[in-house]
C-alpha cells in the first residue's frame, strides 16, 4: 500500500481510494479467459483480491520491491492466526495512548520476526496519515499519525478471507523487481501493472515507496517491458496518471481516461476532478 516519496498502500481492504473508482472500468477490461495472472506492483493487491473473489484465477504470481509489504502478504497467507494475535496486542496498547504508542511503534519498536514485522506494518498503515507508506532516504518509515477515532487495526474476518484467497490461488509471492517476475510471463497470461504514478505537477512528485524512487527513466523502462509482453502476446493492463508524458509513451496502445477522486489532499475541494489513464494492448 512507498525518498521523500510515497504511495498509498491499503493492505487487505476493499478497493480503496482511486482503485475503488477505477473498478468498473478495470473490471470491464479483465480478459474473459487467460492462463496465469501476474501483479508485480502489488501494493494492497486490490486487483488480485477482486479476481480471487470472482474465482477467475488459479495460477498467480505476486511481487513488489517493498520487503515489508511482501513479508506481510506471506505472513497473512501462512501465519494468519499468529498475526491476528499480535495485532490485537497492538490494538490494545494503541488505545491506551494512541499518539505515544503510534510514534513508539513507528520510531522505536524493532520487530524481531516476520509476524511482528507484518503486524507493525499493518498497525502503522491503519493508524498513519491517509494510509500512506513513505520512507526517507535511509529507508525509514516517516509518515505522521492520522486522525482516526476508531481505526481498524485488526480486522480478523478480512485477514482470514485474504489468507484463504492467497492459499486457494496457490499464490507465488516474491520481493523482486517487476522485470524479474515478468520474465516468466508467456502467451495469454494476464498482467496488471499499477506502478508508482507519473507526477501530474512538480508539487505532486510522490511516486515511490522505496528510497530508490520511480522517475521518468523508470517509466520508460516499464514501457519497454510492456512492449516485450505485447510481443509475447500477453494481455497487459496498466494504470497511471493522466500526463502528456504517459499519453505519449503509450500512444501506440489503447488509452482510456477515467475521472477519480484523490484522498491524499487535505482539502476536500481539491480531491475531485482528477483523471487517470487505463492503458491496454487489447480491446
Amino acid at each position: 500500500m512507498l525518498a521523500v516519496n510515497f504511495r498509498r498502500v491499503h493492505p487487505f481492504v476493499k478497493w480503496a481510494g482511486g482503485k475503488g473508482q477505477l473498478l468498473p472500468t478495470l473490471d470491464s477490461l479483465i480478459p474473459s479467459k487467460f492462463n496465469r495472472y501476474f501483479e508485480p506492483f502489488l501494493g494492497g493487491g486490490a486487483m488480485f483480491l477482486h479476481l480471487a473473489s470472482k474465482s477467475m484465477i488459479s495460477a498467480v504470481s505476486l511481487s513488489d520491491t517493498n520487503q515489508h509489504l511482501i513479508k506481510t502478504h506471506i505472513v497473512v497467507r501462512d501465519n494468519v492466526d499468529e498475526l491476528i494475535e499480535v495485532l490485537n496486542g497492538h490494538r490494545k496498547e494503541y488505545y491506551k495512548n494512541p499518539s505515544q504508542y503510534y510514534y513508539a511503534l513507528r520510531d522505536l519498536i524493532q520487530p524481531t520476526n516476520d509476524v511482528e514485522i507484518a503486524a507493525r506494518f499493518i498497525a502503522l498503515n491503519k493508524t498513519c496519515f491517509n494510509g500512506l507508506y513513505r520512507v526517507n532516504q535511509n529507508g525509514k518509515f516517516n509518515v505522521p499519525m492520522g486522525d482516526y477515532k476508531n481505526p481498524s487495526i485488526c480486522d480478523t474476518s478480512n485477514l482470514k478471507n485474504v489468507s484463504r484467497a492467497l492459499r486457494h490461488s496457490d499464490a507465488e509471492i516474491q520481493c523482486v523487481d517487476y522485470r524479474e517476475m515478468l520474465s516468466k510471463a508467456e502467451t495469454n497470461d494476464f498482467i496488471y501493472l499499477d506502478p508508482p504514478y507519473n507526477p501530474v505537477s512538480s508539487t505532486s512528485n510522490f511516486t515511490a515507496y522505496t528510497h530508490q524512487g520511480f522517475g521518468d527513466d523508470d517509466q520508460i523502462k516499464l514501457k519497454k517491458t510492456f512492449m516485450e509482453l505485447n510481443q509475447k502476446n500477453c494481455k497487459v493492463l496498466l494504470s497511471n496518471s493522466d500526463t502528456p508524458f504517459i499519453r505519449e509513451l503509450y500512444s501506440d496502445f489503447i488509452i482510456r481516461e477515467v475521472e477519480v477522486q484523490r484522498a491524499i489532499n487535505s482539502k476536500g475541494s481539491k480531491r475531485t476532478g482528477h483523471k487517470e489513464l487505463i492503458i491496454s494492448n487489447y480491446s
